[in-house]
């Protein structure tokens, strides 16, 4: 009440002053206004500062892992073990060299120093890996919603598709659904103690097991130690193959949960739904197998070709000097790059013939004199070294040429692999005779 008689009285100065024409009038006035505009101001600041929540420093953990809490790591697990038989061997010297920058999918550094050794460290670990093997099946986007589903309406703990091929109890792993970490992937192969399906049970729809002693042992679809594990059920599924035998399994962690008629009925009809997706990728798997020819087989189709005809072959072997930087911008620009790269190859060299070798490696066999392909190889090599996109960078270009100490097909590799690897390190093309 009184700020505002006082604003009032401000203004009535003011007014008078102007009225009566007494400057002490305006001088008064204009004191009273300015005083009270700062009263105004100085009660603003200090509600605003009331108004702001007070800062709570939180206390220091008192426990190793209250402090993994507060940085939001709420659980840490053991690595999957794995097993002694999934292991692959560690390859030879030889191996390791005719592997480099081809079948080895390696990658090459960006750096002069270190680039130059970058592709043989790849190959010693990595020999053979660009070729993935037939049998092995990727998480198919068709069959594992499929699994997933009959898994969730059976309330089991984990529903896998197997198949038991030649070997007796030994079974590989067709696709798989878990709630358990550390579940195995699809193409995993496993040995039992005793059998998961007996023959007996071939015939049934439908056999439900109680899970004790070395039936328990026989669960191989678990990476790790198999958790609480009561009863199983298992189907066969109506599919066909010669020497195969496939069945679904299902888990779980207490009795009594496939003794349903709906889980019995879900087990058959779910078999007959993943018989049906079986039945129509067989197609695509065969072109898949096709596609996926070891190279030693195509180097030595192409050795018996020319010795048999008597005439001159070379193995050049051309990777993109920017394959590191590339992959590691993910899969799709991986594809992209190993597209434009084999069309620029094929666009070169038309009559002859270019198989993949590696991760943004190919391999060209060409059929002519020596001097013939060391004009191509330095022809394409100062093409590529002035495009851009994804073949800016160019390429290493390595050339070994058929002679009569090439016995295997292993040997013939390894010498253009000799030669690729001279190639990167002196940015000229190199050719072996």
């Amino acid at each position: 009440m009184i700020r505002a008689m006082l604003w009032l009285l401000s203004i009535v100065e003011l007014l008078l002053g102007f009225t009566l024409s007494q400057p002490w009038l305006y001088v008064a006035g204009a004191a009273l206004l300015l005083a009270l505009l700062v009263i105004a101001l100085v009660g603003w600041l200090r509600r605003r500062r009331r108004k702001r929540p007070p800062v709570v420093v939180p206390p220091p953990p008192s426990s190793p892992e209250e402090e993994l809490q507060s940085l939001g790591i709420l659980e840490i697990r053991p690595r999957p073990r794995t097993r002694p038989s999934e292991t692959p061997a560690a390859p030879t010297t030889s191996e390791a060299v005719a592997s480099k920058p081809a079948d080895s999918e390696s990658k090459v550094s960006e750096s002069p120093e270190a680039g130059a050794e970058a592709p043989i460290e790849e190959a010693a670990s990595q020999s053979e890996q660009s070729e993935p093997p037939v049998s092995e099946e990727v998480r198919d986007p068709v069959l594992t919603p499929c699994l997933d589903a009959l898994r969730a309406a059976l309330e089991a703990q984990t529903v896998a598709l197997l198949v038991q091929e030649d070997v007796s109890l030994e079974y590989r792993v067709v696709g798989i659904s878990s709630v358990v970490a550390g579940e195995v992937p699809p193409g995993w192969t496993f040995t039992a103690p005793v059998p998961l399906l007996a023959p007996s049970m071939v015939d049934r729809p439908v056999t439900v097991r109680e899970v004790t002693g070395e039936l328990y042992e026989a669960l191989g679809y678990y990476a790790e130690i198999p958790p609480r594990v009561a009863e199983m059920a298992l189907s066969p599924i109506p599919f066909t193959r010669e020497g195969a035998l496939y069945f679904l399994v299902a888990d779980a962690p207490e009795s009594g949960r496939f003794d349903r008629l709906s889980a019995s009925t879900l087990l058959i009809e779910f078999g007959r739904l993943l018989a049906t997706i079986l039945e129509l990728q067989q197609p695509r798997k065969a072109a898949e197998a096709r596609a996926y020819r070891p190279r030693r087989e195509i180097i030595a189709e192409e050795m018996t070709w020319a010795r048999s005809r008597g005439e001159p072959l070379a193995l050049a072997l051309v990777h993109l000097n920017r394959a590191d930087a590339i992959a590691a911008e993910g899969p799709v620009a991986l594809a992209a790059a190993e597209q434009a790269l084999k069309a620029a190859i094929q666009e070169s060299a038309p009559d002859q013939r270019v198989e993949r070798f590696g991760e943004l490696t190919y391999g060209v066999f060409y059929r002519a004199p020596v001097p013939e392909v060391e004009a191509w190889a330095a022809r394409l090599q100062a093409q590529l070294a002035e495009a851009g996109g994804w073949l800016e960078g160019g390429v290493s270009i390595g050339v070994a040429v058929l002679q009569e100490r090439h016995q295997s097909p292993e040997q013939f590799r390894a010498d253009a692999t000799e030669a690729l690897r001279e190639a990167y390190e002196t940015g000229t093309c190199t050719i072996l005779e």
